[in-house]
């Protein structure tokens, strides 16, 4: 009972904990990103003493408020730990207070002292000239920008092509200067706050309007990078100083800026380049055989829909190397999830996937390395004929197929298996399946299926009593075809699963213990279609 208590109290308390990576810390990473990035933009505006409204009053609030939730939400979130997710309420609280506990805390208090503050400013006493001097604080909160670092990693896994990267790479770039110019442009206003005679007085714009007067300092950033020129001039000798700082950053953000710039834009124009290359030789090939030029056009748009598809085909099966580095169980856990949602449409293997039992869990996992994979197969390819052996069985995941059987044409949707009676007996395929563009097709090889499943005793006995039930079915049916498949399964009431748990499915199979038998049984009179032996018999 002691044991029941202390694991339900852990599972409740892992249901307040956020996994890193689920939608809801992703969309809360989402809110952090611009959160961080109204600290950016608007806190440097203080420096221009803005006049307050309630739009500014309410902005104000929503900050603060919302950094307070973000210290409970980073308590809440669970953490990778040398490549393992830490979901313990301990650990999270450990982890958190050696980075960002104290940084949170110490801005959230900031923010807090600063209300109070200003609390203070609106009743009657002597806080103006020193409260004005203590706001400038509030450019600490500018520091919450090194959480960006974190979001930009986030947002970088949403981009899953080279193109899309360096799309983005590029436009980061862009907005890391505009950023850098803002807060240049800010921290040199501020430096007129120092001194009586500073270069505000001196060009005569402080009665000017802060619209005005934040053009004024933003032309002057940009003219630090060599473009344009700004009649704003030093005047002390900290504002020299100053310059001479902003100086060195041009410098350096002009060299890193076009350097990265040239890098990207190189490799955009190469990925353009090598796709005109190839349709700039397949023009001179029609050229050169006087092809006509309706009949040239129409193959050139044609090839440049199929170069384009096929092209997205083959980046959603690209080798990884990096993955190469994974643990054999990781390996498992990865193939499994990329083909999930394709196995579920298969009913054994759906009821299989609602145990935690963690034979089956391991002997899915097996399948998914050992017995599926993804193919790519143009227009017009064929994918089997009638007649042959059948060692597979398929699904469709993008494109177009279709099935032939005695002179009938069928479509093959993504709603079911194609030959998925390959599984669980010897079989030759009916009819013939053909692309009819390029098509994506998640493939499971039948004997190494039945070698996985047959690695747990669970599994086997759940894949013999399904594949009796199959065989039933099949000799009911008056039209075979490649397309036969076995849904709903069993009743939910005595599902597959349970059956085989319980050592009551199939008594007619399972009547002699302590040896695995086969359907020969079952199969015996299968009408002369070749069902001689099971496939999971062993």
């Amino acid at each position: 009972a002691a044991d029941t208590v202390t694991s339900v109290e852990a599972l409740v308390k892992r249901r307040w904990v956020v996994h890193p990576g689920s939608r809801v810390r992703n969309f809360w990473n989402c809110l952090v990103a611009v959160c961080v990035s109204h600290d950016l933009l608007v806190v440097p505006l203080y420096a221009f003493d803005p006049p307050r409204s309630e739009f500014w009053e309410f902005l104000e609030w929503f900050m603060l408020l919302f950094w307070n939730l973000d210290f409970f939400a980073s308590l809440c979130t669970g953490f990778y730990d040398e490549g393992r997710l830490i979901m313990s309420w301990k650990r999270i609280a450990v982890n958190y207070a050696k980075t960002w506990m104290f940084f949170d805390l110490s801005l959230i208090s900031m923010d807090w002292s600063f209300r109070i503050l200003d609390w203070a400013h609106q009743a009657p006493g002597n806080w103006s000239k020193s409260l004005r001097m203590l706001r400038f604080l509030r450019l600490l909160r500018m520091l919450r920008w090194i959480k960006l670092r974190k979001i930009n990693e986030v947002t970088q896994e949403l981009f899953h092509t080279q193109a899309a990267s360096l799309y983005y790479g590029l436009f980061s770039s862009i907005a890391t200067l505009l950023v850098t110019n803002h807060l240049l442009a800010c921290a040199w206003f501020a430096m007129s706050h120092v001194y009586a005679e500073n270069w505000v007085t001196d060009l005569g714009i402080e009665n000017g309007s802060v619209e005005y007067q934040y053009l004024t300092c933003l032309n002057w950033a940009f003219a630090q990078l060599g473009v344009g020129s700004s009649p704003a001039q030093a005047t002390n000798s900290l504002e020299t100083a100053f310059c001479i700082f902003s100086a060195f950053r041009s410098l350096i953000t002009s060299s890193t800026l076009i350097s990265t710039v040239s890098n990207l834009m190189a490799w955009l124009s190469k990925i353009k380049e090598d796709e005109s290359d190839e349709f700039r030789r397949l023009r001179a090939h029609l050229a050169n055989h006087n092809i006509p030029h309706a009949l040239s056009q129409k193959i050139t748009n044609f090839l440049q829909y199929q170069y384009a598809v096929r092209k997205e085909a083959r980046s959603a099966d690209v080798a990884v190397p990096l993955l190469d580095l994974l643990s054999q169980q990781l390996q498992g856990e990865l193939q499994f999830a990329r083909y999930e949602q394709a196995l579920r449409k298969l009913v054994l293997l759906e009821e299989l996937m609602e145990t935690a039992d963690r034979q089956v869990v391991h002997t899915l996992h097996c399948l998914a390395v050992r017995a599926v994979r993804t193919t790519v197969v143009a227009g017009q390819d064929v994918v089997f004929l009638a007649g042959q052996e059948a060692d597979c069985a398929y699904l469709k995941l993008t494109g177009a197929v279709s099935y032939l059987l005695d002179g009938e044409r069928k479509e093959f949707d993504e709603s079911g298996w194609m030959a998925e009676v390959s599984l669980w007996v010897p079989w030759f395929y009916l009819g013939d399946l053909v692309s009819e563009d390029v098509t994506r097709l998640v493939a499971v090889d039948a004997e190494g299926f039945a070698k996985a499943v047959g690695k747990c005793w669970t599994t086997q006995r759940s894949a013999r009593k399904y594949a009796a039930r199959f065989v039933e079915v099949m000799q009911k049916e008056t039209n075979w075809s490649d397309m036969l498949t076995l849904r709903p399964a069993l009743p939910r009431t005595h599902s597959i699963l349970t059956a085989a748990k319980s050592g009551h499915c199939c008594p007619d199979i399972f009547k002699r213990k302590g040896r695995v038998v086969g359907f020969d049984e079952v199969v015996s009179n299968d009408g002369g279609h070749g069902l001689s032996n099971g496939r999971v018999s062993q």
